[in-house]
């Protein structure tokens, strides 16, 4: 069974490019943004490669607009490269994709092209920059309107209404009506989105609280007919609470907020499309990386192996060739006889734990070495879901969001046409860590929380 394991560890290998950034080189930045700090998230921001490629110029992009100082030139440089580079794909599945191709060979999901515009707008309206702004936003609806194919065109609620929001930002609030309504169209259940669509004016006050710090991306393979394809898959964890948020203005108006639908079908639709993209270049490199990693790996099984059969069957030989000399030579002491004996079963214990222990090693660093994951490429800063909050009475700023595990200040944006929005954020992320207080002793739990975020009491304590 062992050796059938790493016979498909071999065939499901993964892809690691050194000239990438990996998970490990976002650590720190990525701490710092799940404490809601997107000043030290983008100070720790790695900088060594990739500048000023797609996915950190959108990352580096979304972490300023965060803190309401636009850096958007680069996001500017990328919509002027990605105009006309639009084209199509029909699966065999009978989906449409579209696909653009980045400079460095980068093929964003659908869904981080039209975030691009997204966060283009909203840079232009923090500028003051309405037209701008509304170009933007047009642009976005485009991608999110226009018929690809009848039944598989991307679109998307929770998109739609910060699309709306953006729409309100640059003063449009008719287009703002269209979006509200066509979220709700697509989940029945957002009916306040419907009451908003439903309004001939708009409020005074549209907040957009934006939620999550990010997915995680994780290995897993799964094992069918094309070993090298199933064996690279990826899933996508979502790390945010999906908490109760609290809003108040100073004066300790409660404004009601509502939560919008999550962004896993964003990332399940992700993982289709790259299903079909590319497929027998990828194989192809993955299948040299398997070859490449299982050359290493089994050779070092093969000579742990040996090394291990070398002691059990040496020792043992050795044993009994001084056993016999022993004898040979007159001795009657039977404790000599004993411990030769004794160094028999002891050299076939060392020899398997050799070879036990190379296999280990081996496979461990096979795993280590093939699991795509730590360079997966996607765009990590986005927000995974909304609060979404609108008042008919102007608010008294500065405005206070909370949740359970973290709070933050909305201070008073500009109104246009009758109408000021404000966007901020909240990671309400889960733990990294469990803690318990117990007899004013703080215990740490050092294992991870489970995939709800719940931690479990030791029973033993």
């Amino acid at each position: 069974m062992r050796a059938l394991y790493v016979i498909i560890l071999l065939l499901c290998a993964g892809c690691s490019q050194n000239n990438l950034l990996t998970r490990q080189d976002y650590q720190k930045s990525r701490e710092a943004f799940a404490r809601g700090d997107t000043e030290k998230a983008l100070l720790d921001f790695p900088g060594r490669r990739e500048n000023g490629d797609f996915i950190t110029t959108m990352e580096k992009g979304y972490l300023s607009l965060l803190q309401g100082k636009p850096q958007i030139d680069k996001l500017q440089k990328q919509a002027a490269w990605q105009e006309n580079q639009v084209r199509f794909h029909v699966s065999r599945e009978a989906r449409t994709f579209f696909y653009v191709r980045t400079p460095e060979d980068y093929y964003p999901s659908e869904h981080e092209v039209i975030w691009l515009h997204f966060l283009l707008g909203w840079g232009y309206a923090q500028q003051g920059k309405y037209t701008d702004a509304c170009v933007e936003a047009r642009i976005a609806s485009d991608l999110l309107t226009l018929p690809w194919s009848p039944s598989g065109h991307f679109d998307d609620s929770t998109m739609r209404l910060f699309l709306a929001g953006l729409w309100s930002m640059c003063g449009q609030w008719r287009e703002a009506q269209v979006d509200f309504r066509a979220a709700w169209m697509m989940d029945n259940s957002l009916a306040w989105a419907k009451e908003v669509a439903d309004r001939d004016k708009p409020p005074a006050q549209l907040f957009i609280v934006l939620g999550g710090p990010g997915p995680e991306v994780v290995w897993d393979p799964e094992f069918k007919l094309n070993p090298l394809r199933s064996g690279r898959r990826v899933s996508f964890r979502l790390q945010g609470r999906k908490s109760t948020l609290f809003m108040a203005d100073q004066n300790g108006k409660i404004i009601a907020t509502h939560l919008t639908p999550d962004a896993g079908k964003w990332y399940a639709r992700h993982l289709v499309r790259e299903s079909e993209l590319d497929e027998i270049i990828q194989d192809s490199a993955y299948g040299g990386k398997a070859a490449a990693s299982g050359i290493y790996a089994g050779g070092w099984i093969v000579a742990s192996t040996g090394a291990g059969v070398l002691v059990a069957v040496g020792g043992s030989a050795l044993s009994v060739g001084l056993m016999y000399a022993y004898a040979q030579s007159g001795g009657v002491d039977a404790r000599v006889y004993l411990g030769g004996l004794a160094l028999i079963p002891l050299s076939i214990l060392k020899g398997i734990e050799i070879a036990q222990t190379g296999y280990q090693e081996s496979t461990a660093n096979l795993h280590k070495d093939l699991d795509p994951s730590p360079s997966y490429r996607f765009v990590r800063y986005l927000p995974e879901y909304m609060w979404i909050g609108w008042s008919d009475q102007p608010a008294a700023f500065p405005v206070k969001v909370s949740t359970p595990y973290a709070s933050a200040i909305i201070e008073q944006p500009q109104v246009v046409n009758g109408i000021a929005v404000s966007i901020a954020h909240l990671p309400d992320s889960r733990s990294t860590s469990c803690t318990y207080n117990m007899n004013n002793n703080s215990y740490t739990l050092v294992t991870e929380p489970d995939a709800n975020g719940n931690c479990s009491k030791n029973p033993d304590w």
